[in-house]
């Protein structure tokens, strides 16, 4: 009976994964689901997640914390206490993301991730913050190594560069998934995102602040 439940768990959010992916969050229902993972009961989803937002929740979590997983791995790397560069932090967040562009499942995880990031509010944040060490430690050192701008200013970049980062990695996934031409090869596609958020993060405000 355990095994039987754990099943359709699995089914269900994996239909779930895929229908956020391609139709979108605010578009799937959570009919669609029961019905895709070939359910009869229309409250198999509400008994095993809560809701539509539970199932979303349990997608991101389960790969943000592999890429947390990758990430520590990363950071255990340096000698001293982190990277000290903007563009070393920022290859820290970049990376592991690139590498789930490798798989089917990693390609649809960003492409909700990128739906997602602007659904959080600062208590989502926060809590990520506490849930993933890694990638909070990270944002930290990216702000700090931006030099000297104001506190708002660097938030705001930190913000705008982490949905620059999703939207990009979105649409390279999706490309990927429907086999449609990619200029870019895996590497240079990396470099340039990183060189394009180190570029925003570092930007001066004003040509006397060059």
């Amino acid at each position: 009976m355990n095994s039987e439940r754990v099943s359709t768990k699995e089914r269900l959010l994996e239909v779930a994964e895929e229908l956020f992916a391609e139709r979108g969050v605010d578009a799937t229902l959570v009919g669609d689901i029961v019905q895709g993972a070939g359910q009869r009961n229309p409250s198999a989803l509400r008994y095993h997640f809560g809701s539509r937002e539970g199932v979303l929740e349990a997608i991101l979590q389960k790969h943000l914390s592999r890429v947390e997983e990758r990430r520590t791995e990363l950071f255990e790397q340096w000698s001293g206490p982190g990277p000290e560069t903007v563009r070393d932090a920022v290859s820290l967040i970049v990376t592991p993301l690139v590498e789930l562009l490798d798989s089917q499942s990693g390609r649809r995880h960003l492409q909700i991730l990128a739906q997602s990031v602007h659904r959080f509010d600062q208590s989502q944040l926060d809590a990520l913050s506490l849930s993933y060490p890694t990638m909070a430690a990270t944002v930290r050192l990216m702000g700090r190594a931006i030099g000297q701008l104001p506190e708002a200013v660097i938030e705001e970049r930190v913000r705008s560069v982490l949905q620059l980062t999703m939207t990009m990695l979105s649409v390279r996934a999706r490309s990927l998934s429907t086999g449609s031409d990619i200029p870019l090869s895996a590497k240079v596609f990396e470099e340039n995102l990183v060189a394009m958020v180190t570029a925003a993060l570092t930007a001066p405000l004003s040509p006397e602040q060059s």
